[in-house]
């Protein structure tokens, strides 16, 4: 079976111990350092995924702030425009009323105009008529000029008769 050789355990201690200083001095700096390296481009690499989530939070920060800003700003407009058509149409149906209020009273001087033409028209024909008829009447024939100073001044009295 397996026996301990107190010689062969003292070599195999001494060739472990050697081999150990031996990696030590060559392999183990070596490893630590590339541990290390690893270590800290892990650590680089975290470092610059926590500043680059931190960057995208700030962006959407800000790209929900301008959104706010220009809905806000799309709202103002939208309320500027609403009052600028509703002032357009207040103008418009002021510019209709002032006009037909022109046309009315433009309608209202010519049917004057066309009152005062018919009446002076009238007043000549009757005046013509009264004449005929006194000649017819009377058989004689006045002087045309008086006839018609007596006519005109009874008709002149006509309508300040009937605005009493």
């Amino acid at each position: 079976m397996l026996s301990l050789d107190p010689g062969m355990m003292i070599w195999a201690w001494i060739s472990f111990l050697v081999l150990f200083f031996l990696l030590y001095k060559l392999a183990w700096k070596p490893i630590l350092q590339t541990i290390d390296k690893r270590e800290k481009t892990i650590q680089d690499s975290l470092d610059k995924a926590e500043n680059t989530q931190l960057e995208a939070q700030a962006l959407l920060a800000k790209h929900e702030e301008m959104m706010k800003s220009a809905e806000s700003e799309a709202q103002r407009i939208i309320k500027e425009n609403r009052e600028l058509a509703e002032k357009t149409r207040q103008e418009m149906v002021e510019n209709a009323r002032a006009e037909s209020q022109k046309i009315i009273d433009k309608a209202k001087m010519e049917i004057e105009k066309e009152k005062e033409s018919a009446l002076i028209s009238l007043r000549h024909e009757v005046a013509d008529l009264a004449i005929d008829a006194t000649k017819k009447i009377i058989g004689e024939a006045l002087d045309e000029s008086r006839q018609r100073t007596i006519v005109d001044e009874y008709i002149n009295k006509i309508p300040n008769q009937s605005k009493n």
